[in-house]
């Protein structure tokens, strides 16, 4: 890390230089995952994934702003829209692959939803107070952080959980890999 001072115009100024771990060499040959802001291309060690993403929150995760948790996956920048993360294989069934405490949370996660009607600038409070009514505590609290960490960038932040964005982990854990979105961003990337 780099801190630089520097002075413009009678005002002083801390400019933070991140640098990075650079991969030896991109794979962008195989695809395993695309979605609206990112694709995902397996490295040739089939233990990486590396990202070429527009996604505000994948930016948010490699800032370190989400709580370091089992339930999120650690993400690291490698250059502006690259990221790098621990490649999660598919599961072909969710059931046999949680642990039975790590499924029954997955599956309270699936039943979470908010009004319909709710309004854009609304959406952060209104995920907050769903996330409160989560028994375990560790995910309340994780989702919480998360949807706060989020918030730097706008308030209407949306959750989403399906089997297509979550993974295992080897311990039979629940990763939540990309439950977060911004709407507003979702909007003006289909347009």
């Amino acid at each position: 890390m780099i801190i630089l001072l520097t002075t413009y115009v009678n005002t002083t100024y801390w400019i933070l230089t991140l640098k990075h771990k650079p991969m030896k060499t991109m794979d962008y040959s195989n695809v395993i995952g695309k979605g609206s802001f990112s694709t995902a291309y397996l490295q040739s060690d089939n233990k990486t994934v590396v990202l070429k993403s527009t996604d505000y929150i994948k930016e948010c995760m490699s800032l370190g702003w989400f709580p370091n948790t089992i339930y999120f996956p650690k993400i690291e920048r490698l250059e502006h829209g690259v990221y790098k993360m621990k490649h999660y294989p598919k599961v072909k069934s969710l059931v046999n692959c949680l642990k039975i405490k790590q499924y029954l949370i997955y599956k309270q996660l699936r039943n979470l939803n908010i009004k319909h009607n709710t309004r854009d600038c609304d959406l952060l409070d209104a995920w907050r107070d769903v996330f409160k009514s989560i028994n375990n505590k560790t995910v309340r609290s994780a989702l919480i952080q998360g949807i706060e960490a989020c918030s730097n960038y706008g308030t209407d932040i949306c959750f989403e959980i399906s089997p297509r964005n979550v993974a295992v982990s080897p311990s039979g854990n629940l990763i939540l890999l990309d439950c977060f979105f911004i709407k507003s961003q979702l909007k003006k990337q289909r347009t």
